[in-house]
């Protein structure tokens, strides 16, 4: 009878070992996360000088018309030389366009749980990003003003007040000691930075998914520099 190798044996353990290990390791990668993510490079020629990358993942199955609006305007380039417009230091950072010079007159409704929407239990803590809300006539504020500037919750503290009463659409992934930097920007006392920070190009990853346009209505009120053919829906 031939006599077998050590070697021979050992060869073909060794490989099944091998493909067995591979399996484990592959197995615990997450295929499955198809959330778009959002990538903000900022500025580093701006007043304040802080550059980097900020990255957004966001969760349509939480507030899928927020989101899906939120895509079409990263889309558009709304957030394209997009402006700081409000710092809290450790707590809060908030971007928008304060003059309204891009000239967004769509809103939609809130999706959280003040406004009637329950399925968005997205928890407002550190790195939640959340949609801004206007403000009415009298100074009120209207669950179905949101318009596309955005903050970050830089503290649980901070977050404690906009549970159930903005719509959160996803969390910082990336850059929080950017937004963390950003937010000791000196400011005035309606919390407004005194040097302007801003982005230079906001870019999508959709991970091959396709999401719809969002339902919008024509916004109510206009506050900041905007002209009467603006407003009467003629420019």
């Amino acid at each position: 009878m031939q006599k077998i190798s050590k070697k021979a044996i050992f060869l073909p353990i060794l490989c099944i070992i091998m493909s067995l290990s591979i399996c484990v390791a592959t197995s615990c990668i997450d295929t499955s996360n198809k959330n778009p993510i959002v990538t903000i490079q900022m500025d580093p020629t701006s007043k304040t000088q802080i550059g980097g990358t900020i990255q957004i993942e966001l969760y349509p199955d939480k507030a899928p018309n927020s989101v899906n609006y939120f895509i079409g305007l990263v889309l558009n380039g709304f957030y394209n030389d997009c402006y700081v417009t409000k710092v809290m230091a450790g707590h809060l950072v908030e971007f928008g366009d304060p003059w309204y010079l891009k000239k967004n007159d769509r809103v939609i409704a809130g999706e959280f749980a003040d406004n009637g929407y329950t399925d968005n239990d997205i928890e407002f803590v550190r790195g939640t990003v959340g949609l801004a809300l206007d403000t009415d006539k009298e100074g009120n504020i209207d669950n179905d003003s949101a318009m596309g500037d955005f903050f970050v919750v830089l503290s649980d503290e901070a977050g404690e007040s906009y549970l159930g009463k903005r719509a959160a659409i996803g969390k910082i992934i990336a850059g929080l000691d950017i937004l963390d930097e950003i937010s000791r920007i000196k400011n005035y006392p309606n919390y407004q930075p005194v040097y302007s920070a801003r982005t230079e190009t906001a870019t999508l990853d959709l991970k091959g998914q396709t999401y719809p346009k969002a339902v919008t209505t024509k916004r109510k009120y206009y506050a900041g520099y905007v002209t009467e053919d603006f407003i009467n829906g003629t420019e």
